[in-house]
């Protein structure tokens, strides 16, 4: 099998492009322009080593210091690799990929890889996969993952189940809207100047949020121009007066929402206008587009309890080359710190 790599995606694309064409990304996280965007509007410009098996299989990573870990970030909900060719044997891939990795020149000491699904096949067949070349392989709790399967539910349905006190509170802040004068919704899907006008709603409202300034300004519009262009944008704004107060960036494909991003005016907070905004939101990906599933990616957060029922966790993978001086040291730090946590009975 022939594993190639390369430094930039232009090359990456040009050699891939004589391949058949490549199936639908399961979701964005798994699409070649996410890893695009990502590196070019949310990073500071990483060295990339794209790994590409066959024409088959592309796993984006970046060097970090002496070792290789995912091209991901705080951005990233799930990392993956792209899928190039449909029906290919994954796993005699992910096997190759890492025989390469030990005999590269210059051999990465460490790699790390997250977030990932721990119940997806890509990361029990990495595991293996790194151990088989000679890595010692550890994985590592990322952060939880709330979800909910709509299986067919009605927006009506699912809300009547919803806790009273949520409930109650989206309510009374409707009520509230109501009284205070006139107030709208507005559900962004395709490019064009309306899209744009609510871009600059987000970034203002985020920018008077609670929430600390965005790391990469650009991100975000270029991921919902991004989005729009390949029909998963679902960028909600919620406006008073004809101010935006509250904005939530949703991603929909195939048949699962993901909750990318969401804020509001504190001066608004009396509205309970995110709330209100979510309720929205809720109410097109089940009664619109139909969703499967809907996933709040990142965090633990509590108000997310009240709107999933579900939650998952996403894993890292870390393997150290115990044959490099780097790899050794940063191994044996990593699994005599286990050891020590489990003798002092401290787990954390």
């Amino acid at each position: 099998m022939r594993i190639r790599s390369f430094d930039a995606f232009d090359d990456l694309r040009r050699a891939v492009s004589a391949a058949s064409p490549s199936p639908a990304p399961p979701d964005p996280f798994h699409s070649l322009e996410w890893f695009e965007l990502l590196a070019q509007h949310g990073m500071d410009a990483p060295r990339l080593h794209l790994l590409l098996a066959d024409d088959s299989h592309i796993l984006p990573l970046q060097w970090q210091g002496g070792g290789l870990a995912s091209l991901s970030n705080f951005y990233t909900g799930l990392f993956g690799p792209i899928a190039c060719l449909e029906g290919n044997d994954a796993a005699t891939d992910w096997e190759s990929m890492c025989r390469h990795l030990r005999a590269s020149h210059p051999r990465p000491a460490c790699v790390d890889l997250k977030p990932l699904d721990a119940q997806s096949s890509f990361y029990s067949e990495m595991q293996r996969a790194l151990a088989a070349a000679g890595y010692w392989v550890d994985s590592y709790f990322c952060f939880g993952n709330w979800t909910y399967p709509t299986e067919g539910q009605t927006f009506a349905d699912y809300f009547s189940q919803r806790p009273s006190a949520l409930r109650n509170t989206v309510r009374r802040a409707r009520h509230k809207l109501d009284g205070a004068g006139p107030w709208d919704i507005t559900i962004h899907t395709t490019p064009g100047s309306a899209l744009d006008a609510a871009v600059n709603d987000y970034e203002s409202i985020y920018e008077k949020s609670w929430k600390s300034a965005e790391s990469y300004p650009g991100f975000i519009r270029a991921l919902c121009q991004l989005a729009a262009a390949n029909g998963w944008l679902r960028l909600g704004v919620l406006s008073r007066d004809g101010k935006g107060v509250a904005s939530q960036l949703w991603l929909f494909c195939n048949g699962r929402a993901y909750i990318f991003k969401l804020a509001y005016d504190p001066d608004a907070a009396r509205y309970s206008p995110g709330s209100v905004l979510t309720a929205a939101m809720m109410e097109h990906a089940m009664d619109v587009d139909k969703a499967s599933e809907i996933d709040y990616l990142s965090g633990d957060d509590a108000y997310k309890r009240d709107w999933m029922n579900q939650r998952r966790e996403r894993r890292g993978l870390i393997a150290f080359d115990p044959t490099t001086p780097r790899g050794l040291l940063a191994g044996l730090r990593h699994f005599g710190g286990r050891a020590l946590k489990q003798l002092t009975g401290n787990h954390a």
